[in-house]
């Protein structure tokens, strides 16, 4: 069913614009769209709020040549009669906002804030130019080795054209999109430091990077199919690579990055490192393997070379499995020990291709589905890092996660209604100034309450309180359980 508009004034202070994402206050115009979903045999409708400054004509309809004018007398649904004493300030509003003139101002802000970065690129690069033995130039000697690679990358990146950096993105699977500074700086970062990762917060989520003056990569949100829904942005993280700096949370990184277009072959290794991010599987790739990555490799294979082959009978299986076992865990494999049924678990990988491998390839198998110890440490301390970052006040994070865990069980058993309501309410749960105490965590779900949360009920604000006060959530147990 195609989208329906109508307008009205807000009826509180709650909804927010979907576009300034601020909140319209009530008594305000706002325009709603909604639209229906069919999901089995239920359809649902959702309405996103537009405030009317920043209401924008949609594509769709100006291309069946709908004007501002007509789809304010045609289009737009008024059932509080608001047209009546608004209609002139209601198609003017429209018709600038859809001029493009709104989209310009944001793009000169854009422009403007990529500036402040590049500027100072642009004038180490010129540094460098004038640099001589004869007359050396100060602000060369006060650059750092990252800020002599910006620039000398600069010079290069800056002579491409919009197209031919669309281009350089593209072979790395990164988001394309801005004005030709941005595209430059993005093409800087991934040549500098990697291509940006998957969300380390959702993992299905492509990473982008909008304000070079923040210094950060925020999620992109995706789109849900089996749910039917978009879900938001959750966490930003810092281009930085520096682990160490107060408040940084480095972006998760895959390499290598290509500076020409990569052969069929690499595009495929590329794909593949996409899919196992967005699965979950990996969150970063080291850049090139590192000489001691490719030693340990090396001796991991060798040994595992050693091992004698026998698979003809579950004895021999059980000892071929138990050796590989021994091997994978000594070269520092993220594999279970022995007691904790490991090798079982090679044992299941050697038996479903023992006639087609041989103990390297099965070895090398073994890394694609557990990989390294040390790289999962370096993982889960990532994804620590981003669910800290996500909440405002740090001791709502468990606040924060029972509720996301309750959104994703909601979702696996079909009930995409709820994992929606959940998911709001951990967002707002983020975005709270304030720690959550057993003080005021039922307040949370009281209309009358100035602490009420958007998005957050009294059923909510009771399992969020239980959370408080014990540490654990029944109902969510029951939910692990079944």
């Amino acid at each position: 069913m195609p989208a329906s508009f109508h307008i009205e004034k807000a009826k509180s202070g709650r909804s927010k614009c979907k576009k300034c994402k601020e909140p319209i206050a009530k008594g305000n115009l706002r325009i709603g769209n909604t639209t229906e979903r069919t999901i089995g045999d239920e359809t649902t409708s959702m309405t996103s709020w537009n405030c009317l400054s920043c209401f924008i004509l949609p594509r769709n309809l100006k291309r069946g040549g709908v004007t501002p004018i007509s789809f304010v007398e045609d289009n737009l649904n008024d059932p509080d009669d608001i047209l009546g004493n608004h209609m002139e300030e209601v198609i003017t509003a429209i018709t600038v906002n859809s001029s493009g003139g709104a989209r310009k101002n944001k793009t000169n802000k854009e422009d403007s804030s990529v500036n402040k970065f590049l500027t100072s690129v642009k004038r180490n690069s010129e540094a460098l130019a004038n640099d001589s033995t004869e007359q050396p130039c100060k602000r060369v000697k006060k650059m750092s080795k990252m800020e002599k690679k910006e620039a000398e990358l600069y010079d290069d990146l800056k002579r491409m054209t919009i197209d031919q950096l669309k281009d350089y993105l593209r072979w790395n699977r990164q988001i394309v999109g801005g004005t030709k500074q941005l595209l430059i700086l993005k093409c800087l970062d991934g040549a500098l430091r990697g291509r940006l990762g998957r969300c380390p917060m959702c993992a299905r989520a492509k990473l982008k990077i909008e304000d070079a003056t923040s210094e950060v990569a925020i999620c992109a949100g995706y789109f849900d199919e089996e749910a039917g829904l978009r879900v938001p942005a959750c966490t930003a993280v810092s281009l930085s690579l520096q682990e160490d700096e107060v408040g940084s949370n480095p972006a998760p990184r895959l390499h290598p990055w290509y500076r020409k277009e990569p052969s069929e072959e690499e595009a495929k290794e590329l794909d593949s490192l996409d899919e196992q991010a967005a699965s979950g599987k990996i969150v970063s790739v080291q850049k090139s393997k590192s000489s001691s990555y490719k030693i340990t490799l090396a001796k991991l294979l060798e040994e595992a070379e050693k091992i004698t082959w026998k698979v003809g009978n579950k004895v021999e299986l059980k000892e071929t499995a138990t050796a590989l076992l021994e091997v994978g865990l000594n070269g520092g494999l993220a594999l279970p020990s022995a007691e904790n049924g490991g090798t079982k678990t090679v044992g299941r990988v050697l038996v479903a291709n023992a006639r087609s491998a041989s103990p390297s390839k099965i070895l090398k198998l073994l890394i694609d589905e557990f990989g390294f110890a040390a790289d999962k440490a370096e993982e889960e301390k990532a994804a620590t890092a981003a669910i800290s970052n996500i909440c405002k006040v740090e001791t709502n994070v468990g606040c924060y996660l029972i509720l996301d865990e309750f959104s994703k069980l909601s979702q696996t058993s079909g009930d995409f209604r709820k994992a929606n309501s959940y998911r709001k309410a951990a967002q707002a749960i983020a975005g709270l100034n304030m720690e959550v105490t057993i003080d005021n965590a039922l307040s949370l779900g009281k209309a009358s309450s100035k602490n009420k949360l958007p998005g957050v009920g009294k059923s909510i604000a009771e399992k969020i309180n239980e959370f408080v006060a014990t540490g654990s959530v029944e109902k969510l147990e029951e939910l692990r359980a079944s």
